[in-house]
């Protein structure tokens, strides 16, 4: 008996989200001939896989004359991306995870990019389904690229002062924004400085 649990069923056009065709592929050198991988076998990640993109991620960076190791927030999206492709495949030929390196992964056009991260993102979204995080039809809308009601998108359109009545319509500087942080009003004089 199978006890592994299997991704939830997918009603969206999209036949199976595992499976991505790129538009330009990721070329690679074979026999002397230049061949591009276009078809993408994707695969839910696991904790090991955020370590190893950690560690793929890390620079040695000096701060202030002192050697630091420092992960690249861009390099680990980057790096996680590449660890949710399973393999490349052209004509049965395939190319591993195993095999893959950020140099390589490095040769796809910001398109293919854009549709990995796209897809991975509804790889991501099918695991909250399946653990009830999300239901079926938020995860729907999320798959034909629309929002579900009651979410919000990131920045927010007006800024910090939406819905404060009169004031939602009014500029929002940078000192403004601190006083209401701090408590103090906007135009008073900081503590200590005059009046």
């Amino acid at each position: 008996m199978n006890t592994q649990s299997t991704p939830a069923v997918v009603s969206s056009s999209i036949d199976d989200i595992f499976q991505l065709t790129l538009a330009d592929g990721l070329p690679a050198d074979v026999g002397g001939k230049t061949i591009k991988y276009r078809t993408v076998r994707l695969r839910e990640t696991s904790v090991a896989d955020e370590r190893i993109a950690a560690r793929m991620a890390e620079r040695v960076m000096t701060v202030g004359g002192v050697p630091k190791l420092l992960v690249s927030e861009s390099d680990f999206r980057y790096a996680m991306t590449m660890r949710h492709c399973e393999y490349f495949e052209c004509d049965g030929t395939k190319l591993p995870l195993a095999v893959l390196d950020l140099d390589t992964f490095g040769k796809l056009s910001p398109h293919d990019l854009q549709l990995l991260e796209e897809r991975v993102v509804l790889v991501t979204l099918a695991a909250q389904l399946r653990y009830g995080v999300i239901t079926q039809a938020d995860f729907d809308q999320f798959a034909v690229g629309r929002i579900p009601a009651g979410t919000s998108s990131s920045p927010q359109p007006v800024g910090q002062a939406a819905d404060v009545g009169s004031h939602a319509g009014l500029p929002e500087s940078g000192p403004a924004l601190l006083a209401d942080f701090t408590g103090g009003g906007a135009n008073a004089a900081a503590s200590g400085h005059g009046a």
